[in-house]
C-alpha cells in the first residue's frame, strides 16, 4: 500500500519576518557597541568616581597651617600651601575613575568628584574669599570660590592650565588640557549639578567676567 507523501509543515511568513528583523537588530546592535568600545578606547570617559569619604585618609586632622586667603591675588599662595596633599588626593581620584593615561578623562573625573560630592552652600555676603582647598574637602561644602579653588588645585595638580572666572556675585574655574581643542579655555561649573564637563548656565555665561590665572 502507497503511503501519501509526508506533508512539508508550512513556515509563517510573519515568522521569517521576525526572525530576520530580529537577525538584522541584533547585528546592528553588535556594531554600535563596537563603535562606542572604539570611541571608549580613543576618548575614554571617567568611571566609578571615587566618593568624598574614598579621599579623607589623604587629609590631615590638623587644619591649623592651612593658608587661606581674603585675596584673589594669593591663589598662587593657597595652591603651594596645598600641592603634596591635592596631588595625592588628584591622583587618586584620576586614577580610580580612569581605565586607561588620558588628560581629558581625568579632567573630567575631577570635575565630576568636585560637582557631585561637594555640596554647593551659596554665600550670600559674596566678597571673593578663597578658603583652603583642604578644608573644603573636610568639610564637604563650600560656595562658588572655594569650589572652583578645590577644582583648579586638582586640575593644577595633574598638569592643566587653570584660571579663576569672577563674574558678579559669582565665581568658577576654568581649565586648559593639552591636546584638547587647541588648548583652549573649558568651563568648570561645579556649582551647577545638571552641568555637564565645559557648561555653563546661559545667565553666567552671558555676563563680564575677569580671569585670574594660577
Amino acid at each position: 500500500m502507497n503511503l501519501p507523501d509526508p506533508i512539508e509543515p508550512i513556515q509563517s511568513t510573519r515568522h521569517t519576518f521576525w526572525l530576520k528583523l530580529t537577525a538584522v537588530l541584533a547585528a546592528f546592535s553588535l556594531i554600535l557597541l563596537s563603535v562606542q568600545a572604539a570611541f571608549h578606547w580613543i576618548r575614554p570617559e571617567p568611571v566609578n568616581v571615587p566618593h568624598l569619604e574614598d579621599v579623607s585618609d589623604f587629609l590631615s586632622t590638623d587644619s591649623t597651617e592651612a593658608f587661606s586667603s581674603h585675596r584673589p591675588d594669593d591663589l598662587a599662595q593657597v595652591f603651594e600651601s596645598t600641592r603634596s596633599t591635592i596631588k595625592q588626593v588628584a591622583n587618586y581620584v584620576v586614577a580610580q575613575s580612569c581605565l586607561k593615561s588620558d588628560r581629558l578623562c581625568q579632567s573630567k573625573a575631577l570635575f565630576y568628584f568636585v560637582r557631585d560630592e561637594i555640596d554647593y552652600v551659596p554665600d550670600e555676603r559674596f566678597h571673593d574669599a578663597l578658603e583652603n582647598p583642604l578644608i573644603t574637602l573636610k568639610t564637604g561644602g563650600a560656595d562658588c570660590e572655594d569650589m572652583a579653588v578645590l577644582l583648579m588645585t586638582l586640575q593644577k595638580a595633574i598638569g592643566n592650565d587653570v584660571r579663576l572666572v569672577l563674574v558678579p556675585g559669582h565665581a568658577y574655574a576654568q581649565v586648559s588640557i593639552p591636546d584638547y581643542k587647541n588648548g583652549r579655555w573649558v568651563n568648570l561649573e561645579a556649582t551647577c549639578d545638571t552641568c555637564q564637563f565645559g557648561e555653563l548656565p546661559n545667565d553666567t555665561a552671558l555676563q563680564e567676567k575677569t580671569y585670574i590665572e594660577l
